[in-house]
């Protein structure tokens, strides 16, 4: 099934067949904006636009649950009360209680896991796939370097170090011609970090799976020294310095906050109303614990979120940390303007069978 969506999106898109479907629209959108880092931009915010239908109307399904939930809460816990030694008559007259109030609630988890299964599997097949670029890039870009530096022929200098020097100057010329850089990063397939944005024997080999008890490895390592190790010591420089790490755990932060101090300002705006209290036998009243401790969990999420950001972008290329970043971004974004839309909305809900006010028009009596 996979290689027949390549293939044809390969016919469709005139792209190169044999990288993958994200790896070829990628390139295909390279070859019109000629620059990686501004091309994943642009197609995380399609991704995002796309899918953004489905994520209005899974909010949408979200806020009205929240909002019959919270409307029905003195009558759940009347129930829970009543019927708290018997969980099975419990959750019958819950659930009469929904169908009686025109509140269903798989509908919206249905939206829900739609959207999240959609979400997760975007993200997991473009994460594979730019992981793929990297290494295919990174693989390239040594072969490009290899073959600058063995067609400098040492019978056209003197001695052996002219031969030397004009070798490493020729993959240093090279490599500043065919670099993929953006912005402030030097090298787009390297995490953005101050670390040398020419890769370690290590890493490349890590990248192009040589194996260490392979029996070539010496000597494939022994080769990209030769070659690399100069460049290494000419580039020395930085390839990044941190912004996107910074950037992906900030927004995301931002995010889960603006989303809870939503939620905090509409529950301080809300008038106090009867969430279901009952006389004690000792005749005081009290208000059963039957309502989930959330703020616990919001405190946890705007640190766990972060901190899984900060994770997948250290540890992974920038471009990949490029396409995070855009992505939060927008969700932020999207997730507060969502929020303040719907909140509004179903503040004070009523529900969908709401009874019409009817006014009984007077009988006249006819004389």
């Amino acid at each position: 099934m996979v290689s027949l969506i390549n293939n044809l999106l390969s016919s469709a898109l005139e792209i190169p067949k044999g990288l993958g479907v994200w790896e070829d629209i990628i390139r295909w959108f390279y070859s019109f904006i000629g620059d990686y880092g501004f091309t994943i931009i642009i197609i995380a915010l399609i991704l995002k636009i796309l899918l953004l239908p489905l994520d209005f109307f899974q909010r949408k399904a979200t806020a009205k649950m929240q909002a019959n939930q919270a409307r029905l809460q003195p009558q759940i816990a009347k129930l829970q009360e009543k019927y708290k030694d018997d969980k099975n008559t419990l959750n019958q007259k819950t659930m009469e209680l929904y169908k009686r109030e025109n509140v269903g609630m798989f509908g919206s988890c249905g939206i829900m896991l739609l959207y999240m299964v959609i979400n997760v599997f975007v993200f997991m097949t473009l994460f594979f796939g730019m992981n793929n670029i990297a290494k295919n890039a990174t693989i390239e870009q040594y072969n490009a370097l290899k073959a600058e530096y063995q067609s400098v022929q040492e019978t056209d200098y003197a001695t052996e170090e002219e031969f030397n020097l004009a070798r490493n100057q020729a993959v240093l010329d090279k490599y500043n011609e065919i670099k993929t850089s953006w912005l402030w990063i030097e090298n787009i397939w390297r995490p953005d970090r101050t670390v040398n944005p020419v890769a370690t024997f290590e890493d490349y080999a890590s990248v192009a799976g040589i194996k260490k008890d392979s029996a070539d490895y010496e000597a494939q390592k022994a080769e990209y020294e030769n070659i690399m190790e100069p460049l290494r010591k000419s580039v020395d420089s930085h390839n990044g310095y941190y912004i996107l790490i910074i950037l992906s755990a900030g927004i995301t932060f931002l995010s889960v906050w603006l989303s809870n101090h939503i939620i905090k300002k509409k529950n301080k705006d809300k008038k106090p109303v009867d969430q279901g209290r009952i006389v004690s036998a000792k005749g005081e009243r009290e208000k059963p614990d039957n309502k989930p401790n959330t703020a616990v969990a919001q405190k946890v999420m705007m640190v766990i979120l972060p901190v899984i950001m900060v994770l997948i972008t250290w540890g992974y290329s920038a471009a990949f940390a490029i396409y995070i970043v855009t992505t939060s971004a927008f969700n932020a974004l999207s997730s507060y303007v969502f929020s303040v839309i719907f909140n509004k909305k179903y503040d004070n809900f009523q529900g969908d069978n709401k009874p019409k006010n009817n006014i009984k028009k007077p009988e006249y009596v006819r004389q």
